[in-house]
């Protein structure tokens, strides 16, 4: 392994932070059609599961092997988590267009770091879409599904305000 390959954050190794428990195995949030997860990604599973769209919320130096990802629909929007809620027009956008590619019998997987709060926030948004839930509904979907989805507060707390989508 060269220098370079050895420096380089892949989303497809574990991540490891003191005090912070690594990632749940991904959670399927909508059978056969939506997913949760975060980091590794273990691309033969997602190819095995039929999964083919994947939205990576995951820190702008985390990136998949290219041969990974290789004939799937790859998105790449990372987010932050932390104490202000990412632009709310984004996160909206990405989840309408994940939701739409659902829609069209796409099967998406949905992933940041540690499959909680980034991915949370989007999986909840794509849950309102293609179930017509509130955001409050939708938040207690995917937190009945996935342990310890959308802890953080802020993030929450905006979900909860949204009504059913139009």
């Amino acid at each position: 392994m060269t220098d370079v390959e050895q420096s380089v954050n892949w989303t497809t190794d574990p991540v490891e932070l003191p005090g912070v428990d690594p990632a749940d195995p991904p959670t399927e949030l909508v059978p056969g059609q939506l997913w949760h997860g975060g980091c590794p990604v273990d691309f033969a599973w997602v190819r095995e599961t039929g999964i083919d769209v994947v939205l990576d919320l995951a820190d702008a130096d985390a990136y998949p092997p290219a041969d990974d990802i290789e004939g799937l629909t790859y998105l790449k929007c990372p987010l932050e988590d932390g104490d202000d809620l990412p632009d709310p027009a984004v996160t909206l956008r990405l989840a309408e267009l994940v939701a739409g590619l659902v829609r069209e019998g796409r099967q998406a997987l949905v992933h940041c770091t540690f499959g909680r709060n980034r991915s949370g926030l989007v999986v909840t948004l794509i849950v309102r879409e293609l179930l017509g839930l509130s955001g409050r509904d939708s938040l207690e979907y995917v937190q009945e599904r996935r342990d310890r989805a959308v802890n953080n507060e802020v993030f929450a707390t905006w979900l909860t305000s949204l009504p059913q989508p139009s």
